[in-house]
C-alpha cells in the first residue's frame, strides 16, 4: 500500500465533512420549493439526527449520548464548510437575498442524491420530513428548542 492509498484508507467518514455534506444535499433535495440558509440546514440536520430527543420520532438516528447537545456548536462549522465545498463541486447554488446567503441543490447534486441508498439513508429523509413538517423550516422556532434541550441535558448531566 502506497503512502497516497494509506491516507485514503485512515479518513474516518462518520462525523466528518464529508458525512454532512451528504446529509446536507438530501436536506437540501427535500426542500425544495424553498432556498435553505446555513441555520435552517443546521438545525434540521441536528434535529433529523436526534428527532426523537424533540418527540418526534421513537429513535435517534446517532443514539443517545449524554454530550450529544454539546455538538450543535461544531455541527454548525462544519456545514459552513460542507457548503463550501458543496458550491465549489457544483452540487449546491448560493443565491445572494435581502436576508442573507441562501442555498439550493442543483442537477449535480440531485443526481448525487440518487446514488445515496442505504436504511439510514431511508431513515434520515424520513427525519427531515418530521422535522420539516413540525417546523416548517423556521430557524427561530427549531433553534429555540435546540437551546431548550441542551439546557435540559446540561442540568441533567450536572445533576447526575
Amino acid at each position: 500500500m502506497d503512502k497516497e492509498e494509506e491516507k485514503v484508507t485512515n479518513i474516518s467518514v462518520l462525523g466528518s465533512v464529508f458525512e454532512i455534506s451528504l446529509r446536507i444535499l438530501l436536506i437540501l433535495r427535500e426542500s425544495t420549493s424553498t432556498w435553505l440558509d446555513e441555520y435552517q440546514i443546521a438545525a434540521i440536520d441536528f434535529m433529523s439526527v436526534y428527532a426523537a430527543d424533540f418527540g418526534l420520532l421513537d429513535e435517534n438516528l446517532h443514539g443517545k449520548s449524554n454530550y450529544r447537545f454539546s455538538e450543535y456548536p461544531a455541527r454548525k462549522k462544519m456545514v459552513a464548510t460542507a457548503l463550501k465545498e458543496l458550491i465549489l463541486n457544483r452540487y449546491v447554488q448560493l443565491h445572494s437575498t435581502t436576508t442573507g446567503y441562501k442555498y439550493s441543490i442543483t442537477d449535480g447534486g440531485r443526481n448525487l442524491c440518487l446514488t445515496l441508498r442505504g436504511s439510514y439513508v431511508d431513515e434520515y429523509l424520513i427525519a427531515i420530513r418530521t422535522v420539516t413538517s413540525a417546523y416548517e423550516t423556521n430557524a427561530a422556532a427549531m433553534l429555540n428548542e435546540i437551546n431548550r434541550l441542551t439546557t435540559q441535558s446540561l442540568t441533567e448531566v450536572n445533576n447526575g
